[in-house]
């Protein structure tokens, strides 16, 4: 199922690129931990990293009460949101056709927040387990106190576009006899194997769910 095409999620520079497909969005948004959220300060345009958590069609984010982005999005009540990974870089011959090869997804969302404990306990296990999958189950659980100091808020995905580059470097004819090295290097964000905390109890063994997930992601996203 497809993002229905409008003025605000269109995209007209590398329109071949797009991708409008739920599923395309779905799968790059579960990709990473971090997004970046863009919302509006005393009439100043501010960008700000923020962890996440996705669930169908709705995403998670969590911060204090003084948090001033969570405030400002809380007043908007709308938000526009990007994700990227970055794939690889690609090195041409000129200096004007280097690019990157990378997968990125901007989401364009409507804000609510969550006021009741249950609500709030719900969208931050949404979040834990984005970290890794399985994790809220064994973890403990935020108490009362840490309910109240946090604020919880939940968007919903209204609209959104993906856009992919997966393809070599691009050169102008007569670049090709030029002498300098040309190619792709390859990035990759890789998980390495869990180091234990120090004051864990020693006969406390890695779980299962977190072998599995760093099997997953150890050769990279």
């Amino acid at each position: 199922m497809n993002y229905q095409k409008t003025s605000l999620n269109t995209i007209k520079r590398g329109a071949k690129k797009a991708s409008y497909n739920k599923e395309v969005v779905y799968e790059i948004l579960d990709s990473t931990e971090v997004c970046n959220i863009a919302f509006m300060v005393e009439g100043r345009p501010m960008v700000q990293p923020i962890n996440y958590g996705r669930k169908d069609e709705f995403i998670y984010l969590h911060g204090s009460y003084q948090n001033r982005m969570t405030s400002a999005l809380i007043q908007s009540g709308e938000v526009t949101l990007n994700v990227l990974l970055l794939d690889s870089m690609k090195l041409t011959r000129s200096a004007f056709n280097h690019s990157v090869n990378y997968r990125s997804v901007v989401v364009f969302g409507s804000v609510k927040e969550l006021t009741t404990n249950e609500e709030k306990l719900d969208g931050l296990k949404h979040i834990i387990n984005h970290f890794v999958p399985g994790r809220w189950d064994d973890c403990r659980k935020p108490n009362d106190k840490e309910l109240k100091a946090t604020r919880v808020v939940e968007i919903k995905i209204e609209t959104a576009s993906a856009k992919v580059a997966n393809t070599p470097g691009v050169e102008k004819k007569g670049d090709y006899k030029l002498s300098h090295w040309a190619g792709v290097i390859p990035v990759k964000q890789i998980c390495d194997y869990p180091i234990p905390d120090d004051r864990m109890d020693t006969g406390t063994e890695i779980p299962q769910y977190l072998l599995e997930f760093y099997e997953k992601r150890k050769n990279g996203i």
